[in-house]
């Protein structure tokens, strides 16, 4: 229920919307500095709320970064 997204028809780039009542460049220093995950703030690209994630490493790479989002989101952005 936190995040959502449409899944692009073509590139390995996606915006993914997420529900939490955090900046979008906040919420992503917050995740480099925390977890070493990098991601770009939607409001960098005037959509707030979002966050633009490439997905065009391996697949397990992909998923471990997934996995330390869930994970950061979970320790510290619920409570």
């Amino acid at each position: 229920g936190i995040f959502s997204f449409v899944k692009p028809k073509a590139g390995a780039i996606s915006f993914i919307r997420y529900m939490l009542k955090v900046n979008s460049t906040r919420f992503a220093e917050r995740l480099r500095e925390q977890r070493s995950v990098l991601v770009v703030p939607g409001d960098h690209f005037r959509i707030d709320g979002y966050l633009r994630i490439g997905y065009g490493a391996e697949s397990n790479y992909l998923r471990a970064g997934l996995d330390l989002i869930s994970q950061f989101v979970r320790e510290s952005m619920t409570n």
